[in-house]
């Protein structure tokens, strides 16, 4: 493992969240961090907060603005060797109740699928140079889906699996991908209804880097451990509990969208 200091890391999704806790977190540690966002606005802020943090403005949806970030990062980072995948995005509606879905589900897909993917291909000559690291972030809901917010739960099913299969590829050339799966944070991702089971950002990313520094590949962090082990040993159970908590206020605020 890179030594917490000669970490140079890039963190998507960096200006708010979870991506700013980790930021935080990893200054702290005596690494040098880079993140990124679509909002010129909230990466200001941010560097308010944290002004040793470096922000690039960057949609990574946008195959022109991720070839022109990597382009920077291997120009002026030429020792950058971990990758965070830490943007997402999530539409919370009810199915069958909810018009053309479209553009909701098209921009769940390339936002927490496709970028991270394309991303960390992009930057693989110069993590391979560097014997760097990949980190994916995920969701415990991976593995048993919250049925209001489907295609994102989806999505993180779908990046668990390319995890994997990444793992496999990219350690042929020297890069180690790691997944972190979350439970329910209390970030501005929940607006303002997470449930009394959210955990703060500080105590999810501080679980998460501490695995992360002991070099683990898979990484649990809190009730995301109990929502994998159920998936497992009773996943139909497990379905009907997570999704029975869904209130009725939840249900009419949605119904009412």
């Amino acid at each position: 493992m890179v030594n917490q200091k000669d970490r140079v890391v890039l963190i998507t999704g960096g200006s708010s969240g979870i991506g700013f806790e980790m930021a935080k977190q990893m200054l702290a540690e005596g690494s040098t961090v880079i993140i990124c966002g679509r909002s010129q606005e909230k990466l200001d802020e941010a560097q308010s907060k944290l002004p040793k943090v470096i922000a690039i403005r960057c949609d990574i949806t946008s195959a022109e603005e991720r070839r022109s970030l990597a382009e920077r990062i291997d120009k002026d980072f030429p020792t950058f060797n971990m990758l965070v995948n830490n943007a997402g995005i999530v539409h919370r509606y009810l199915l069958a109740e909810t018009g053309d879905l479209t553009d909701r589900i098209r921009n769940e897909w390339e936002t927490n699928y496709l970028a991270p993917i394309i991303l960390s291909q992009l930057f693989i000559p110069i993590l391979a140079k560097n014997r760097g690291c990949v980190v994916n972030v995920g969701s415990g809901l991976a593995h048993l889906p919250l049925s209001i917010q489907p295609n994102y739960c989806a999505t993180k099913a779908a990046l668990h699996s390319m995890t994997q299969s990444m793992r496999i590829h990219f350690a042929k050339k020297g890069i180690r991908v790691v997944e972190i799966l979350y439970p329910e944070v209390d970030t501005p991702f929940s607006e303002g209804r997470a449930t009394k089971n959210a955990i703060s950002p500080q105590l999810a990313v501080s679980e998460a880097l501490r695995e992360l520094n002991l070099g683990r590949e898979e990484i649990h962090v809190k009730r995301s451990k109990l929502i994998y082990k159920i998936s497992r040993l009773m996943p139909k159970r497990g379905l009907k509990m997570l999704n029975g908590a869904i209130s009725e206020e939840t249900e009419t605020i949605l119904r009412g969208r």
